[in-house]
This record gives structure tokens, C-alpha cells and sequence, in this order.
């Protein structure tokens, strides 16, 4: 029998997929009423996305400059409304239908081995000096069978957010925030928990059964091996991967540091829920300060919120898994040149900068982490270079996405306290080795 969440996928995607188009026909019938005759001579390129701030300013950057010749309509997939998941899923649907009119897309770094088939391989369009200007770790992303289908557009890295009024109001509180910010172990974590002992959440993590559950689950073992999945594959019965989602179910079932309520949470929940209830720490990604101005969940509770790296077990080392866009071309666009002039624009440093300065994300090439100009500038990017040695990639694979899928489906079972761990990972390896897609209710 098919999962519960597959059933409310097919209930509602009708609905999401009529709320996208919508939301286009809006942005369309808004815009082209007012343009002036020669602007509508200007080819028009639409680019999906999860659009911020920064992302709009950007596209009307390039929209002045390009006036009459070029122009850039967004497709937005917002945060708010749209989870990891369900944007995958859409622009899949939409792709296999031969694009449905998108150019130029945003894809999650994991997504390019899954959109390659819909892709155009863009080698041939960028100098060898171009590429190797990338930082390394999220160029690996851009291939898949050694041609490059992509590029980097943002990057972010897992990173532990912290409360430093709570606490400071500790014993000892300074010397505790000082450690943190140092790196400390899971054991040194967990014992800061019985230490406070405060009715407070100490630790919330997103742990629904989507894509950042999977993220915890990977850092934490990758941290132990760094190179598990070119050893293993994705056979999880090892110790390794045991003790991985040991300690995410421990934190709910054992230490009781973490509310049993975060199997309920993706990213933006998880968020509002540490807010609203005063918790402690909080695993979650460096762009958050940002990606909720203007909306509910702005508070100044979160003007109180210090970065911190995650911690990490005592026998490994330090590990955060690296998450952003990169960009990808549709091959069924018939705008393939002007596609180009905005993509390379994107990647530039003028836009580079713009994308660091209003959203947060880390710049992805290296000129920024080199040129001491850049760094007297934006002094956050010497933090962000030493993040960055630790940052690990999910394992890419062209069904990593369905994989996902499975891996997230049996580790909420475990952190539930419905399977045992050894039980969920040997039914996630087997799901995914015999192509066994099949969830019990």
C-alpha cells in the first residue's frame, strides 16, 4: 500500500499544480499591460525559482540593462508555500511535458543528476578560467557523466543557530558560548542539555519525512566517513550509519532534548516553532536571518540568535552538508543565447555580491574568498571560508531524489519510535537496492 504522504501528493497535486499556473498567468497578465510598445520586442525568457528579494533585484538589474532585447519573467516557488519536495516534483511534471514555456531553472545542488535528461550539457558555452573559478566543493554538483549540465548560482551550509540570551543566563554561559563557537562533540552537546535543564526546547531539528531529515542524517554520517557512499553505496546496514540515526532518535526517545513534535516539521516550521517556544539550539542553514523578513516569522527573538558550526562525534570530525541552487537550461527553450547572457550574468561578481549582501548565501566563486578587497568588506566571508572546509555533498545519483524519498519515509518511522533503527535502515537499503518502492502505512 502507498504511504500516507504519497496519497495526499496525488490528492493534491491537481491543486498545487493549478496554483502554479495561476500564479504565472498572474505574473504574466500584471506585466504585459503596461509594457511599452518597444519593450514587447524583447524576447522573453522565464527563469523558476524560489524567488527572494535578492533574486527580483537581480532580475531587474538585468531587465534595465537589457531594455528592449531581453527579459527575464520569474517563476517563483516560494518557501512558504512550496516544500523541497513538492518544487521537485512540479518542475519535473512540468519539464516532462517539454518545459511548458521555462528556460532557465533553479534546481537544488542534488537535482542535476535527476534534471540532466531535460537539460542542456552547457560545456561547450563557458572558458576553461570560467569553471575554475567555482569553488570546488559545489562544482562536483554541476556533472553528471562528466559533462557539465550546470551551474552554481547560491550555496548554504548546515549550520547550529543558538539563542545567546538563554543562555548567557546560564552558569558558566559565556564559557559555554565560546566553546560553541570553537566546535564541540555531540557528548559535549548533549551534556550542555542536562546542564541547562531548562523546560525549554534545547534542540530542534526538521525531522518530516522530506529532504532535510536527510540532510541531518547525511552530515552526521559523513562526519564519521567521508567517503561512505563511494564505499558502500547505499547499503546503510553498517555501524556507521547506525550510529548516525541512533542520535537523531536518541535526542527524542532517550535524552529527551528534542519534542517529539519535529517529525511534524520541515524547514520553515521547525523555525517557527523555535521562536515561538524559546528553544535553545537549532540545526538550520545560514540564509534564515534573512529568508524571513516581512513575513510571520520575523520576531526579535531572532535578533538574539548567534551561528554556530553543528557539532560532531568525537571519533569523526566536523561535517555540514552544503544546500543552494544551482542553474540549469532547459533543452526544449528556444532562447538558448539570451538564456546564456542571464545565466552568465547571475554568476557574475556584481550579482555574486548582490546575492551575498540581501540573501545571505555564500558566493560560489572563489574571487570573493581571495580578493582582500571582498574580504575587508564582507568580513562574514572568512567565517564562511572556514564553514566551507567542512561542507560535504549528498551522494549524487540519478534516483538520489527517490532515494530521498525512502531514506526520510524509515528514519521518521525510527525517530517515532515505530521501528528500530536497524530495522529502518535495512528496509531503506532494501527499498532502494531491489527498486522496491513500496511503504507500509
Amino acid at each position: 500500500m502507498e504511504s500516507k504522504k504519497l496519497n495526499r501528493l496525488k490528492k493534491y497535486a491537481p491543486f498545487i499544480e493549478v496554483a502554479a499556473f495561476l500564479c504565472l498567468l498572474v505574473v504574466y497578465l500584471g506585466v504585459f499591460p503596461f509594457i511599452k510598445e518597444e519593450e514587447q520586442k524583447a524576447t522573453e525568457i522565464y527563469f523558476a525559482d524560489r524567488m527572494s528579494s535578492a533574486h527580483l533585484s537581480l532580475i531587474n538589474s538585468f531587465n534595465k540593462k537589457h531594455e528592449g532585447k531581453i527579459k527575464v519573467v520569474p517563476v517563483d516557488f516560494p518557501n512558504q508555500n512550496f516544500s523541497t519536495n513538492e518544487r521537485k516534483e512540479l518542475l519535473a511534471r512540468s519539464l516532462r511535458g517539454r518545459g511548458d514555456g521555462i528556460d532557465l531553472i533553479g534546481v537544488d545542488i542534488i537535482w542535476v543528476q535527476r534534471f540532466a535528461k531535460w537539460c542542456e550539457p552547457i560545456s561547450k558555452y563557458f572558458n576553461k578560467s570560467d569553471i575554475e573559478n567555482f569553488i570546488e566543493p559545489v562544482l562536483k554538483s554541476c556533472y553528471y557523466e562528466g559533462e557539465l549540465y550546470a551551474v552554481p548560482f547560491d550555496l548554504v551550509e548546515g549550520v547550529l543557530y543558538y539563542r545567546k540570551d538563554i543562555i548567557q543566563k546560564a552558569k558558566d554561559g559565556d564559557k559555554i558560548i565560546e566553546k560553541l563557537k570553537q566546535g564541540i562533540t555531540w557528548d559535549e552537546f548533549i551534556d550542555i542539555g542536562k546542564q541547562l535543564n531548562k523546560p525549554n526546547p534545547y534542540y530542534i531539528f526538521p525531522a518530516d519525512n522530506y529532504e532535510g531529515l536527510v540532510c541531518s542524517y547525511v552530515e552526521l554520517l559523513l562526519g564519521l566517513d567521508d567517503k561512505y557512499f563511494e564505499k558502500n553505496n547505499f547499503n546503510l546496514n553498517t555501524s556507521n550509519s547506525e550510529k548516525a540515526l541512533q542520535l537523531l532518535v536518541d535526542f527524542v526517545n532517550k535524552y529527551n532534548l528534542t519534542p517529539k513534535v519535529v517529525t511534524d516539521f520541515t524547514e520553515i516550521p521547525s523555525y517557527g516553532y523555535f521562536i515561538e517556544n524559546d528553544g535553545i539550539f537549532l540545526r538550520g542553514w545560514p540564509t534564515y536571518d534573512k529568508d524571513f523578513i516581512n513575513t510571520s516569522l520575523q520576531s526579535e527573538k531572532a535578533d538574539l540568535l548567534e551561528k554556530a558550526p553543528l557539532p560532531y562525534f568525537e571519533e569523526g570530525k566536523p561535517s555540514a552538508v552544503l544546500g543552494g541552487m544551482n542553474l540549469m537550461v532547459s533543452k526544449f527553450s528556444n532562447k538558448k543565447d539570451e538564456v546564456l547572457t542571464f545565466l552568465k550574468f547571475l554568476i557574475s561578481e556584481e550579482a555574486q555580491e548582490l546575492i551575498l549582501k540581501e540573501a545571505g548565501y555564500f558566493p560560489i566563486i572563489k574571487t570573493f574568498y581571495e580578493d582582500s578587497v571582498y574580504l575587508k568588506k564582507y568580513p562574514e566571508l572568512i567565517e564562511y571560508k572556514e564553514l566551507l572546509k567542512h561542507g560535504v555533498l549528498r551522494p549524487a545519483h540519478e534516483d538520489y531524489t527517490r532515494y530521498s524519498e525512502i531514506m526520510s519515509h524509515y528514519f521518521k518511522q525510527a525517530i517515532m519510535g515505530r521501528m528500530q533503527v536497524k530495522d529502518a535502515l535495512e528496509m531503506a537499503t532494501n527499498a532502494m537496492l531491489t527498486k522496491q518502492f513500496v511503504f507500509p502505512n
